[in-house]
């Protein structure tokens, strides 16, 4: 009985025990598994992880509500970053079962905005706004250098503030540490406009530059009269190209700006070289440029001139020269060709090629070419300035022309004409003037020039009379093109001395010239005197294909060019001058620098032979002589040769002159 009971409660037991296990496996939760069960985060940014297993519905709870926050959609957990750190997001079954996903949450990378600008320049003085787009507000902005400039930030914003000149970096920064930069030159004063800073002038008629400044190598556009003020330098790198830009600023051609003045006191350092001559030269493209396309270079100084210290440069254009500093210095133009310039401001008040006014020896002026001016190459108003090496080319009016008491000296000049242009107050090689009136008044105009040749329009074309019906200036002037400032008029004389002028000229060459030499008194002063007592000399002078050699009145006819005194002064043979009937006896290489046959209208274009220099055997090649005393001057280099070149191997002209302009790419 014993055993059986046992048995029982044994039995019972195992029951129970059973039962119990069965019992508790019913109640267990089931775990749900996530994946990924750790997340990395952007702040800003939400990612999700996927529920399998446990028993829906699900809930979730974040550790760290601030730094991220999380919900269940279906079996799908989102987990929103909010900020930096760490959280743990518990997921939970509806059995209570649970499995956690570990958050970590990095900072959003910083937005870095955009800026409307890279680089600012501006001047002392001025302000400049860059505007922001992008990146995270509210910004703020900072100068590395508040000596140079100050930045203020409104909404997107920057308003630059130029202090003192120099570079400073600005950098912007968002709310959120993205940052960006731009550069900030200041400079003294602004004189470069446009979208890349290639314009000379702020697009005004007249803009004045009152600082000095350096215009670095490159191409740019001359617009209006810039005038560069007293106590300023320009410097103008070696290479550098102008535009000289034909605008009008108030609806009339007479009103064409792009003129460069150098006023009296200021300077320009225009130094170029042989192999990177400095160019100012027509905006107009290639085939369609034309003398007048702009103004030209006005130089004014403080030497002596014979109409006082408070002259007005000719040309219109607001300048004044003068003063009693022969010594004055206005700077160097070397290397440098002017082309298509010149402009009639208005009547017998013409900006020139190259405008001199009372420019002071100091300056130095050498290797100049000016190249189809609408009026004068070169003229001088007063002044003492030397210079060598130049070269007027196919000028409308006069090559080269003295005024107002010019006392330079100069050596080794070259001109050359293109018979079809001609001025209406007709074109001479020399035009020289003691002043209007012809007075006594000094210093008289006393230039002293050796070394010259000059080439005439006679023997250019086979064609060629000295009448408007040919010279036309291949229509660039004619009656028809009223918008054309200029008007056709005849040649007249190789030398041109009137109005009490005392210039002299030794050991030159002038060929091709209806007349040779004009001393002309014409009731204004008395050159005819001073070539008789000695005050002006022209020796060891050769003319060639002339058809006068002399001439007495200054006339618009050309059957009055009559007269014994100034062929006579030519042939006194004390001053060892000679003549010869025709340009070939000269033996140039190639004298000739037009292509036959000349076109009646449109650019006729040149010979790409021409070579002004001698053949062997040339009578140029020696007769020159250095012995007067105006030639005492260390100025001058004694040589042998008459004119401007001695052999074929004397070329100066190598490299940086150009004698086709209109067919060049710039």
């Amino acid at each position: 009985m014993k055993t059986v009971q046992k048995l029982s409660v044994a039995i019972a037991m195992a029951t129970a025990i059973i039962f119990t296990a069965c019992e508790k496996k019913e109640n267990d939760p089931l775990i749900p598994s996530l994946s990924p069960a750790s997340l990395t985060v952007e702040v800003g940014s939400s990612v999700t992880s996927a529920i399998t297993g446990g028993l829906e519905p699900f809930t979730a709870t974040s550790s760290d509500q601030a730094k991220a926050s999380a919900k269940v959609d279906g079996r799908t957990v989102t987990v929103t970053a909010l900020a930096e750190g760490q959280a743990t997001i518990t997921v939970r079954g509806d059995d209570g079962g649970s499995a956690q996903i570990a958050v970590t949450i990095n900072p959003k990378p910083a937005s870095a905005p955009n800026l409307s600008a890279s680089t600012v320049e501006l001047e002392v003085g001025s302000t400049q706004t860059v505007t922001i787009s992008g990146g995270t507000p509210a910004f703020t902005a900072t100068s590395a250098n508040t000596a140079v400039a100050t930045v203020a930030v409104s909404g997107t914003t920057v308003t630059v503030t130029a202090v003192g000149a120099g570079t400073t970096t600005v950098t912007v920064k968002g709310s959120d540490n993205g940052s960006a930069t731009f550069a900030v030159t200041v400079i003294e004063e602004q004189i470069l406009f446009g979208p890349n800073k290639t314009q000379l002038g702020n697009g005004q008629k007249s803009f004045t530059i009152t600082k000095s400044h350096t215009i670095k190598k490159g191409t740019y556009t001359l617009v209006g009269w810039i005038h560069v003020s007293e106590g300023a330098t320009l410097t103008i790198e070696p290479g550098t190209i102008f535009k000289g830009a034909d605008l009008s600023f108030d609806g009339s051609k007479a009103a064409t700006g792009s003129t460069l003045i150098i006023q009296r006191g200021a300077k320009i350092i225009a130094e170029g070289t042989a192999t990177e001559p400095i160019v100012f030269t027509s905006a107009a493209p290639k085939g369609q440029r034309q003398a007048t396309d702009w103004g030209g270079i006005i130089i004014c100084g403080k030497a002596h001139n014979n109409q006082g210290d408070q002259a007005t440069i000719e040309g219109g254009v607001d300048a004044i020269h003068g003063g009693n500093d022969d010594n004055d210095n206005s700077g160097v133009l070397k290397y440098v060709r002017i082309e298509f310039g010149g402009y009639p401001y208005g009547l017998d008040n013409e900006i020139n090629g190259l405008t001199l006014g009372s420019v002071g020896r100091a300056t130095t002026i050498d290797h100049v070419q000016v190249s189809y001016s609408g009026d004068d190459s070169f003229e001088w108003f007063g002044g003492t300035v030397n210079a060598k090496h130049l070269v007027a080319f196919h000028g409308w009016d006069d090559d080269f022309d003295t005024d107002f008491g010019y006392s330079g000296k100069l050596q080794f000049l070259l001109a050359v004409r293109d018979p079809k242009l001609a001025d209406q107050s007709n074109s001479n090689g020399f035009e020289s003037d003691n002043n209007a009136s012809g007075s006594t008044q000094e210093p008289y105009t006393s230039a002293i020039f050796s070394n010259v040749t000059v080439i005439g329009p006679l023997g250019q074309d086979p064609l060629f009379e000295n009448k408007t019906a040919y010279i036309n200036g291949y229509e660039w002037g004619s009656a028809t093109d009223a918008a054309f400032p200029i008007r056709t008029g005849i040649f007249q004389a190789a030398m041109q001395i009137r109005r009490n002028s005392h210039i002299s000229c030794f050991n030159s060459v002038f060929a091709g010239f209806p007349v040779g030499l004009m001393i002309s008194n014409d009731g204004r002063g008395d050159s005819q005197g001073a070539a008789a007592r000695g005050e002006l000399i022209v020796s060891n002078v050769v003319f060639a294909g002339m058809d006068h050699i002399g001439a007495d009145a200054d006339k618009k006819d050309p059957t009055a060019w009559a007269g014994t005194i100034s062929s006579g002064y030519f042939t006194t043979e004390a001053l060892h001058n000679r003549s010869f009937p025709a340009i070939a006896d000269l033996k140039f290489v190639h004298p000739i620098s037009k292509r036959a046959p000349l076109l009646t209208a449109g650019y006729s274009p040149n010979d790409p032979d021409f070579n002004p220099h001698l053949q062997s055997g040339s009578p140029l090649l020696t007769g020159a002589a250095f012995t007067h005393a105006f030639l005492s001057d260390p100025f001058f280099t004694p040589v042998d040769y008459i004119g401007a070149f001695g052999g074929a191997n004397d070329n100066w002209l190598e490299g940086w002159a150009n004698f086709d302009p209109q067919n060049t790419d710039y």
